[in-house]
């Protein structure tokens, strides 16, 4: 296992390195100027000054060749400077360590809720096909994957201003400062966002545990007459719950980038809002850095997943 794990996190290096390039040369195609963006301020009411733009780009480094400018980001990160934003005119990694714990937060909640939602119901279809039961679940299940989770969560929030003529505090406060105003202020894009991953899980459930029912262990099991619970806990769930745990890891991961919606409805300040203001700003280190991010964390995501197979299914070997 010990080597299996070394081996793996050895294969991070390519990928990361690719990622790394990628992003690098994508972020330099894109049109613009963020020496020019930063001259004529946000509203676009500056003057410019040829001269002070050129002295700009050469502070900035924009002046040196591409593959100095990439080993010189390379070569910060190694040491653990991630550069500095040039929107914000603050380290890199400051951002990005102040707004990872609500991004973190949102996602974890968001799974729970998904899980605790989807499991059981998952459940319950496959032990009740074609009952009354699994049809409503199924009918529930299809509205999650139909309905947009921005438009679920924009619902949400006219609900409550029209009918309780309420809204959440605005902004974010930590948990350990006031845990009560820090969970009104994610639980409901949580709530939104967990729907819609619920009905993924659930319906993956669902499938999975059919197929397993239908398998000639289960048969016997029932002709031993152990009791269902025992059967679907004992016998079928573990058997069945290897690809659940795949789409839940995956849409882990994905969240950590993907909740930029949420965020700007709920206005939340987390790591997809800095995305889409750093991509809007031409902030290179920025998005580089956010980016470098998100393929480590699914990497390790996918590294956790995998090590948890072994852990359900003691059938599975790495050496």
């Amino acid at each position: 296992m010990q080597r299996y794990i070394v081996r793996r996190l050895l294969q991070f290096i390519p990928v990361l390195f690719l990622v790394s390039v990628g992003i690098f040369l994508i972020m330099r195609v894109v049109p613009g100027d963020v020496a020019l963006m930063i001259l004529v301020g946000p509203d676009g009411t500056g003057t410019v000054d040829p001269k002070q733009l050129e002295a700009l780009r050469t502070k900035l480094g924009l002046n040196d060749p591409l593959y100095m400018q990439y080993f010189h980001w390379v070569g910060g990160v190694f040491v653990g400077d991630w550069g500095q934003s040039l929107r914000s005119q603050t380290p890199v990694w400051e951002e990005i360590t102040n707004r990872f714990p609500l991004t973190f937060e949102m996602c974890t909640l968001t799974v729970i809720i998904s899980v605790s939602i989807a499991l059981p119901l998952g459940i319950l279809m496959a032990m009740r096909q074609n009952s009354p039961i699994d049809y409503v679940a199924r009918f529930v299940s299809i509205g999650g994957l139909a309905m947009p989770t921005f438009w679920v969560g924009a619902l949400m929030l006219l609900t409550m201003v029209v009918f309780f003529n309420w809204i959440p505090p605005l902004g974010y406060t930590e948990l350990w400062e006031n845990p009560w105003n820090n969970i009104q202020q994610i639980i409901w894009a949580c709530l939104a966002l967990g729907y819609a991953l619920s009905a993924v899980v659930a319906r993956m459930t669902r499938s999975t545990l059919l197929e397993v029912l239908r398998q000639d262990y289960i048969r016997t099991a029932w002709a031993k007459g152990l009791r269902e619970r025992t059967i679907m806990v004992r016998h079928a769930l573990k058997n069945a719950i290897l690809p659940v745990i795949t789409i839940v890891g995956l849409q882990y991961a994905s969240l950590m980038g993907g909740t930029v919606i949420m965020e700007r409805i709920w206005n939340l300040p987390g790591l997809g809002t800095a995305v889409i203001d750093s991509i809007n700003f031409r902030d290179y280190p920025m998005v580089q850095g956010l980016v470098l991010l998100f393929a480590l964390i699914i990497l390790f995501v996918n590294l956790v997943i995998d090590l948890m197979y072994a852990w359900l299914d003691p059938r599975i070997r790495y050496n």
